[in-house]
């Protein structure tokens, strides 16, 4: 099985709403903390507040939060859009994102000398835990629905414009080749050339010749552009041609592994399965 089933998710950039709405969101709760901490100074422990001081300790303890919640909002964003796709690595994300928030503070306390390693860990570890839970419930109440307007202007203005298939015309029989984007460019590739094809989102990510493109477009309309002698669907979410299959790794469950020529590995879906082995059959 290949490493890069094991792979975190693609790192794409946070969109600019979600820079701000984690800005609005920490700096508001960041600065009524610092007010209630000065506020204690002169109430409880009647001593002189030190606002700048109730606010670097504020920010020592929750200022990572400002860079991290960003990077999580992308994470549930990307993950919601894929439709179910990627659970473990959506998880190993989140889980990432979380071990350094961790480590900000708790590296401050060994710096300081003020706790200890476990210490530190013990008092931090729940509450992050319990704050990315608050996150996510106001990412999935508030933030989802605001930022999905701005998303949508915001691809469409920084990303490489990526060819669409026409929906007006049928497919060609005779069809060779495909329009697909590279970067900021764009090329031809030949049908023979492709390995496998796997849904991403709005975009099917073609990989050829050792190579990496974009389409945008479903991945069941590109699949109807291909030849079906020469290419196979083993799972909702994946093509592959026939030539490009070394080994078929199968599960008690139904499902499975797809292992190619290549060293790439793919997972099957049981629902595939009996195409796959008719084609084995056919082989025979």
């Amino acid at each position: 099985m290949s490493a890069r089933m094991f792979d975190l998710p693609r790192p794409i950039l946070p969109a600019p709403s979600e820079f701000l709405a984690s800005l609005v969101c920490w700096g508001t709760y960041i600065l009524l903390l610092s007010c209630y901490c000065s506020l204690y100074q002169v109430v409880v422990a009647e001593a002189e507040p030190n606002f700048l001081g109730s606010f670097l300790y504020v920010c020592r303890n929750w200022g990572v939060w400002l860079l991290t919640t960003p990077l999580v909002f992308q994470a549930w964003r990307t993950y919601s859009g894929h439709h179910g796709a990627g659970l473990s690595g959506h998880l190993r994300f989140v889980a990432v994102v979380l071990a350094i928030s961790v480590a900000v503070p708790v590296t401050i306390d060994l710096h300081t000398q003020e706790r200890n390693a476990v210490t530190s860990l013990v008092i931090f570890l729940p509450r992050y835990l319990a704050t990315l839970l608050v996150v996510y419930m106001i990412w999935h109440t508030f933030v989802r629905k605001l930022l999905a307007p701005a998303d949508s202007e915001a691809t469409h203005a920084t990303q490489p414009q990526v060819p669409e298939l026409a929906n007006e015309e049928p497919p060609r029989p005779a069809l060779t080749t495909l329009l697909v984007s590279k970067g900021a460019d764009e090329c031809l590739i030949q049908l023979g050339s492709i390995e496998s094809l796997s849904a991403a989102g709005n975009y099917v990510e073609i990989v050829a010749n050792s190579q990496c493109y974009l389409l945008r477009a479903p991945l069941k309309q590109v699949e109807d552009l291909l030849p079906q002698e020469e290419f196979l669907r083993i799972h909702r979410s994946h093509i592959v041609k026939r030539e490009s299959i070394a080994r078929i790794k199968t599960q008690p469950s139904g499902n499975g592994t797809v292992q190619l020529h290549s060293g790439r590995a793919l997972p099957m879906s049981k629902k595939h399965k009996s195409e796959l082995h008719r084609f084995r059959v056919a082989c025979d």
